[in-house]
C-alpha cells in the first residue's frame, strides 16, 4: 500500500527507464546473481509471491475475486495491492492536486482517472483484474528503478545488498533477514523505495499507517524466486 512519494529532481523519464531494461538484458552477471544466489528453496515463483502479497494486503485468501474489489475502510487503498493515489498517480492511471500525503488524511479519490488501460474510473479499476495485475508489475519496476537510482547516489546497487544476512532492530528486538529481491520489492510497495534505501543503507525501520513494519514485508517475501525480468517485460 506505498503511499509515500519519492520526491527527486532527477526522476527517470520512461525513455531513460526503457533503457535501463535493456542494459539489465545484456548484463549475465546480473542475471546469474538473480538466478543463482538469492532464492530459498520451496518458497515459490513470482506468481506465488504476487499471490502472497494480494492475501497480505487483503486479508482475504488467494484466488477470491473479492480481493480486486476490496477497499481498506480506514484509508481507502485500492483493490488486491492496496494501490494509493499517489502510486496510480506515478503509474499514470489518475491525476489529483490534492490526494492522501499530499493535503488529504485518505485516499479520497477525487481526481480524474486517464484512461490508462481502459480505466476511466474507480469502479472500473476495482472490476478489472487485469489492469490491476499490469499496474502492480508497473509499480514494481518503478520501486526497482528507484532504488537502484538512489543507491547508485550511494555507489551502491540493488545486486550489492543480494543474499546478504543484515540483522534489524525492530522495537527492541534483532531480526535476522536474507536479502532477496521480492523481499526488496515488497517492502517498497509497503513504505515506498526511499524507506527501503533508508533500511538497507542506514538500518533505519519505519512502519506503515497500521504499524505493519517495513521489516516485516523485508522477511515474509523474502525468497520467492523473482528477477526483474518478471515485472520489466511489460
Amino acid at each position: 500500500m506505498y503511499n509515500e512519494l519519492v520526491l527527486l529532481s532527477q526522476l527517470l523519464s520512461n525513455d531513460n527507464f526503457a533503457i535501463n531494461q535493456l542494459q539489465y538484458q545484456q548484463s549475465p552477471t546480473v542475471v546469474n546473481l538473480y538466478s543463482q544466489n538469492q532464492f530459498q528453496p520451496n518458497k515459490g515463483n513470482f506468481s506465488d509471491m504476487l499471490e502472497a502479497l494480494g492475501e497480505r494486503e487483503t486479508g482475504l485468501s488467494s484466488g477470491d475475486i473479492r480481493q480486486y474489489q476490496f477497499v481498506n475502510p480506514q484509508l481507502y487503498f485500492l483493490g488486491k495491492y492496496q494501490f494509493a493515489e499517489i502510486l496510480l498517480i506515478r503509474l499514470g492511471y489518475y491525476k489529483a492536486q490534492v490526494y492522501f500525503g499530499n493535503g488529504a488524511d485518505k485516499n479520497y479519490w477525487q481526481g480524474k482517472w486517464t484512461g490508462k488501460n481502459g480505466i476511466n474510473s474507480k469502479a472500473e479499476f476495482l472490476n478489472s483484474p487485469e489492469a490491476q495485475e499490469t499496474a502492480i508489475r508497473e509499480a514494481f519496476g518503478v520501486y526497482w528503478q528507484d532504488i537502484n537510482y538512489l543507491l547508485n547516489q550511494k555507489g551502491k546497487s540493488i545486486e550489492s545488498y543480494l543474499s546478504q544476512i543484515k540483522t534489524f532492530n525492530q522495537q527492541g528486538k534483532p531480526r535476522t533477514i536474507k536479502i532477496t529481491l521480492s523481499g526488496i520489492i515488497a517492502a517498497a510497495h509497503l513504505k515506498g523505495p526511499d524507506k527501503v534505501v533508508d533500511l538497507l543503507v542506514n538500518g533505519k525501520v519505519s512502519q506503515d499507517p497500521f504499524g505493519t513494519s517495513i521489516v516485516a514485508y523485508l522477511d515474509e517475501f523474502s525468497g520467492y524466486q523473482t528477477t526483474p525480468e518478471d515485472f520489466l517485460q511489460l
